[in-house]
């Protein structure tokens, strides 16, 4: 069994949400490994979504977005063997477009590329939670 279910929501700071704050939902639910792995890229999407409203703590959401993706690619380079070839290139790629994307969005608002960056987590968390590997989207 997993750890207990915890879902970790923004807290909210002068200019708005800043960073995950953590809230217990129960004492008996329980995360599965899979849910546990899928939750970050999950929360990350709604914290990108919800920072669209000022670019300072966009700013922060899209350079916290690239460092879980870079953990990620970092994990995948050293206990990536059970992954496809394809797999680990679609998450380095994925790591390095993200990294690319807050530096291009430093101050600046592109609707289009955050969705983009939100379905690109969602379509992770999914595809964690089914078990699989992730492909082109």
């Amino acid at each position: 069994r997993g750890a207990p279910f915890t879902i970790i929501l923004p807290s909210s700071g002068k200019d708005g949400p800043i960073a995950p704050e953590t809230h217990p939902m129960s004492d008996t639910e329980v995360l599965t490994p899979l849910e546990e792995a899928a939750f970050p890229f999950l929360q990350h999407a709604v914290l990108l979504d919800q920072a669209r409203g000022a670019l300072a703590i966009l700013d922060k959401a899209l350079v916290q977005n690239a460092e879980l993706w870079l953990r990620l690619s970092e994990h995948t380079v050293v206990n990536g063997a059970d992954l496809s070839l394809e797999a680990i290139d679609f998450v380095n790629r994925t790591a390095t477009f993200t990294a690319k994307a807050a530096k291009i969005l430093e101050g600046e608002m592109d609707n289009a590329l955050i969705d983009k960056l939100i379905a690109l987590n969602l379509n992770m968390s999914e595809v964690i939670l089914k078990g699989g590997a992730p492909t082109e989207g």
